[in-house]
């Protein structure tokens, strides 16, 4: 072989490696890769309980859903487990202790419910005001549970 030959074959295999390195990061690398909290499109709210704080940051309404996005720091969630529920005018409307509800968590402290349940059967209004409940549950049943509550005006997006 000369040294052209040589070269070749070393592209050729440098080639390969990058190329096999972005299949493997598109394929693989980014299945790994937790979701992010997108960024705050309401006024941030936060309230400042029991040595840690929590903040309702994300909310969007459609017609088949409500997304709400909020971050909890200051509790191990190796003691509490989290929860979130949606009222309108007192009634419940969606929770993500229920089975059609979608509690994501994105890191240790950033979560995003997506509530659906009900929603698709109501009939709510192009515009609603929502209280949300954000709560920490401590797995001691002896301890007392942590509520959160917030009031967010939205109007339904058209998609």
């Amino acid at each position: 072989m000369d040294k052209k030959e040589k070269k070749f074959i070393i592209a050729m295999i440098v080639l390969a490696v990058v190329v096999l390195g972005v299949i493997w990061y598109l394929k693989v690398g980014y299945l790994l890769k937790k979701p992010e909290m997108p960024e705050a499109n309401i006024a941030i709210q936060t309230q400042m309980v029991d040595g840690g704080a929590i903040s309702l940051r994300n909310a969007d309404y459609t017609e088949n859903q409500i997304k709400v996005g909020y971050e909890v720091k200051g509790y191990s969630l190796e003691e509490y487990n989290i929860a979130c529920e949606l009222y309108r005018d007192g009634n419940l409307i969606s929770t993500s202790g229920s089975t059609g509800g979608g509690l994501i968590e994105l890191d240790e402290k950033h979560y995003y419910f997506i509530g659906y349940e009900n929603i698709t059967q109501m009939n709510l209004p192009e515009s609603i005001h929502l209280n949300v409940e954000i709560k920490v549950i401590p797995n001691d049943f002896r301890q007392k549970s942590i509520t959160s509550s917030f009031d967010v005006s939205l109007d339904k997006e058209v998609k």
